[in-house]
C-alpha cells in the first residue's frame, strides 16, 4: 500500500531540496535494493540508511508498505533537524515507523536489518584502510543473517581529474560537480557542489567533499575481509544517455566516468518472508 506524501512547502532553492532533486533517485535505488533483496529471498521490511542526511531514501522506503520500517543515521544534527521540520509531517503516519539516529555509522542500532545502504559516497570520508573496514564490519553485524549491504562508488580516469561537470535540473536551476582535486599518492580528493539559479544567483560550496577515492578492487577486498560473502559489482549495462539499468559484471570496459554498486552479503541462513 502506497501512501500518498502531503505537498511540499520547502523553499524552491533550499539547498537540501536542490541536493535531492539533482543527485538522489530513490526510486531507482530502492527499486534495484528490492530486487536484490527478492533474489536473495530475503524480506525487505526493515532498512539502515547511513550517512542519511534528510533521510529522503528512509522516508521513500517507509512510504511503499505499511510493514516497512527504517533507521536514518548521521553524525550531522542540523540535517536531521531539516528532516523533523520538513520531511517527517510529510510523511503522515508513515513516519512513525522512521527513526532519525544522530551517530558516527560505526556504532549505530544494530537492528537486525534486511538491508544497510550506504549511498552517495559517504563512506569515503573514512580514509584509513582500518577506520573503512570498520565500518564495513560493523554493518555486517547489524544485519540479518542473509542481509544487504549495498554501497555506491564512482571510478574512469576523469574521477582522478580536476573537472567541473554542469547539469540542468529544471526550473532554471544548473547543478555544478566541481572535483578540485586528486592526490595521486594518497587518492585524496575534494570535491564541491554549487547550485546555478535564475537570475545570474549561485549557490557557492553548498556541499563540499574531503574523501579518499577508494578502488573497486580494494572495496571489494575490505568487505570479504569484513565478513560478506557473496559480493558483486552491479553494473549499468546500458550506452551513455540511456536510462541506467544495473546488472551483475564480473568484468567491464573502463569509461571517462562511471558509477556501480557494490553488494554484500551477512553469511548465514537465508530468510525467507
Amino acid at each position: 500500500m502506497t501512501q500518498t506524501r502531503k505537498p511540499s512547502r520547502l523553499p524552491a532553492h533550499d539547498r537540501h531540496v536542490l541536493y535531492e532533486r539533482a543527485v538522489q533517485s530513490p526510486h531507482a535505488e530502492l527499486g534495484l535494493l528490492t530486487r536484490l533483496l527478492r533474489r536473495a529471498g530475503q524480506p525487505a521490511r526493515r532498512l539502515r540508511e547511513d550517512f542519511s542526511g534528510t533521510a529522503l531514501l528512509s522516508a521513500s522506503w517507509v512510504e511503499t508498505g505499511p510493514d516497512r520500517t527504517a533507521v536514518a543515521v548521521d553524525l550531522d544534527p542540523a540535517v536531521h533537524r531539516w528532516a523533523i521540520t520538513h520531511r517527517l509531517p510529510a510523511l503522515g503516519p508513515a513516519a512513525k515507523r522512521l527513526r532519525l539516529v544522530r551517530a558516527d555509522v560505526r556504532h549505530a542500532p544494530r537492528g537486525p536489518f534486511d538491508a544497510v545502504l550506504a549511498l552517495n559516497f559517504s563512506y569515503q570520508v573514512f580514509q584509513e584502510r582500518a577506520a573503512l573496514k570498520a565500518y564495513f564490519a560493523a554493518a555486517r553485524r547489524a544485519l540479518v543473517p542473509g542481509g544487504l549491504f549495498m554501497l555506491d562508488l564512482f571510478g574512469g580516469h576523469l574521477s582522478q581529474q580536476a573537472v567541473t561537470e554542469r547539469r540542468r535540473i529544471g526550473a532554471g536551476v544548473t547543478y555544478v560537480w566541481e572535483h578540485e582535486a586528486c592526490d595521486p599518492i594518497t587518492h585524496r580528493v575534494r570535491c564541491a557542489i554549487h547550485f546555478e539559479l535564475p537570475g545570474g544567483r549561485r549557490l557557492t560550496r553548498a556541499f563540499t567533499y574531503d574523501w579518499r577515492l577508494w578502488s573497486l578492487p580494494e572495496l571489494n577486498d575490505l568487505l570479504a575481509e569484513a565478513g560478506f560473502d557473496r559480493i558483486e559489482v552491479q553494473w549499468d549495462v546500458e550506452p551513455p544517455g540511456v536510462e541506467p539499468r544495473y546488472r551483475p559484471r564480473r568484468h567491464a570496459a573502463n569509461q571517462g566516468a562511471w558509477l556501480a554498486y557494490l553488494v554484500g552479503r551477512r553469511p548465514g541462513r537465508t530468510a525467507r518472508s
